[in-house]
């Protein structure tokens, strides 16, 4: 009997040294899907059964990765913070746990506090108090890495860097589903409400400011190389996402919480109203933003697979992932 290898096996290794963040983008998207699935108008028989396979996929597919992803930080660490100074998708795309924890949590609100108690909203509100944690760690932290620790420049610039205002904007989305669907109290709700139009304003001026220096990049004509064309897909979801955040907080001012909570100026029955016709309108705007965004993006996309009317086609890879949570938010 031959004697047994104790050392790993080396391709093994090496498919572990090259599992990067970009990874994250699939359960990220099998996510967004299974909320999508759940809350469309349309439902069939069936439907709410594939949305609950994709809410459990997407829990197993977070726990994978993330374990794969730790066991590669810990088994090859120079690599992985060489890859972290120097590219920016490595960086933003961590903040895809996140964004996956948020519709993980909206599912929980969504699916389980009608089916089996207001216990499981209450598990989901206090949880969401985790994930903004974690939204504030994204979204300072991630652009203070590429902007002030080890800077690239505008020419380095790709629509990656707006995965972190993404992350608070679904936060801030996640906020508004969770206190409209999980049975909390005023008490609870308002709090949940202040905190994700904060996450409302941290995201959308950021994009914004992102937007135009990418948009300087287009006109310098400084683009990314072919294989992160799929990228331009992200720059409509930080305003898909900030849409129907500000269109849910509104509905959720309008369903009486600030009536019954009646503190202060602002958290009464009186600037209800204003408040959230204000909020639902400004969602529209950005629905606007988003929409031409998306527009942009799918003529990008096309662009890039017939260049010169050939059929010269986009390399395919983890970054084609990043069609799918914009696209259905």
């Amino acid at each position: 009997m031959p004697p047994l290898d104790p050392k790993p096996n080396p391709r093994l290794r090496a498919s572990l040294s090259h599992f990067t963040s970009q990874w994250f983008l699939i359960p990220q998207g099998t996510g967004i899907i299974a909320v999508i699935l759940h809350e469309l108008d349309y439902q069939f028989n069936g439907l709410n059964v594939i949305s609950y396979v994709f809410w459990v996929l997407t829990i197993v597919l977070l726990l994978c990765t993330l374990a794969l992803y730790v066991a590669r930080c810990i088994l090859f660490r120079r690599e992985v913070i060489d890859a972290l100074k120097h590219d920016i998708s490595e960086t933003a795309c961590l903040t895809s746990i996140c964004i996956t924890y948020t519709s993980i949590l909206q599912m929980m609100s969504l699916s389980l506090t009608n089916s089996w108690g207001k216990g499981w909203g209450i598990a989901a509100y206090a949880l969401w108090w985790t994930n903004v944690a974690m939204a504030i760690a994204a979204v300072i932290g991630v652009p203070f890495v590429y902007i002030r620790l080890f800077p690239g420049g505008v020419p380095h610039l790709s629509p990656a860097s707006q995965l972190p205002m993404i992350a608070a904007l679904t936060v801030a989305a996640g906020g508004g589903t969770i206190s409209k669907s999980a049975g909390l109290s005023p008490q609870l709700q308002v709090p949940v409400i202040i905190v994700s139009y904060l996450f409302v304003g941290i995201g959308l001026p950021l994009a914004f400011a992102l937007d135009v220096l990418f948009w300087a990049r287009l006109l310098d004509r400084s683009l990314p190389d072919k294989q992160h064309t799929f990228q331009d897909m992200i720059l409509c979801g930080p305003w898909g996402q900030g849409s129907f955040a500000l269109q849910i907080l509104g509905s959720v001012v309008l369903s009486g919480s600030f009536g019954e909570y009646n503190s202060g100026k602002v958290l009464t029955t009186q600037a209800a109203g204003p408040w959230a016709y204000t909020s639902i309108f400004a969602g529209l705007l950005c629905w606007g933003t988003g929409t031409f965004w998306w527009l942009f993006a799918l003529i990008s996309i096309l662009h890039g697979a017939t260049e010169s009317w050939k059929p010269n086609g986009i390399p395919y890879g983890l970054a084609c992932w990043a069609l799918v949570f914009p696209w259905v938010s």
